[in-house]
């Protein structure tokens, strides 16, 4: 589930890098709770099909995330956030990093 999750914000951050098929997908099984079988049925395609676009919208996220780290410099600037004793600092990073 924690892993569904990390995918879960790496697609918040990254989805407009992946292809239609991808994210479709990606968004109607992790965000939609449809299973596989929902999602090819709903699109027309095979089984198969849906579950190869799961699998490379994954391997897409994660090579974006391991390329520029975005989620790792969002969850840092967050910590420091909750870290800050100055509430204005730390109310700026967060309204900064909810952009």
């Amino acid at each position: 589930m924690e892993e569904n999750f990390y995918y879960v914000e790496l697609f918040e951050l990254y989805k407009e890098l992946l292809t239609q098929k991808q994210r479709e997908s990606f968004e109607m099984h992790f965000l939609l709770d449809f299973s596989l079988s929902e999602i090819s049925e709903e699109k027309g395609i095979s089984r198969q099909n849906v579950n190869d676009a799961i699998k490379s919208a994954k391997k897409k996220l994660d090579e974006m995330e391991d390329a520029l780290k975005l989620k790792a410099k969002f969850d840092a600037l967050s910590a420091l956030a909750d870290k800050s004793k100055d509430e204005n600092t730390a109310s700026e990073i967060k309204r900064i990093i909810s952009i």
